[in-house]
């Protein structure tokens, strides 16, 4: 039996950065990449975010998303 190789080259994108949507912040970390993303689509009665079948990603920095959760309703459970 007779392995055949080839040496191929190829273009590889790399993502160096993410940038927070609200304050334009890194989101690099140590290790990796430290924050939220999340995705929003609408509903049919939807003013804010009306259903045009498009998806929004969002992605933001810890810091603002720290922010951002300590505004929300706390419960105990």
């Amino acid at each position: 039996m007779a392995v055949v190789t080839k040496t191929v080259v190829q273009e590889v994108t790399e993502v160096a950065d993410i940038l927070c949507d609200k304050c334009g912040r890194s989101c690099r970390g140590k290790y990796n990449f430290c924050g939220i993303t999340f995705e929003v689509s609408g509903g049919y009665d939807s003013p804010v975010f009306p259903d045009d079948e498009s998806v929004t990603k969002y992605h933001i920095c810890e810091h603002c998303a720290q922010a951002w959760i300590d505004t929300f309703a706390h419960t105990n459970e």
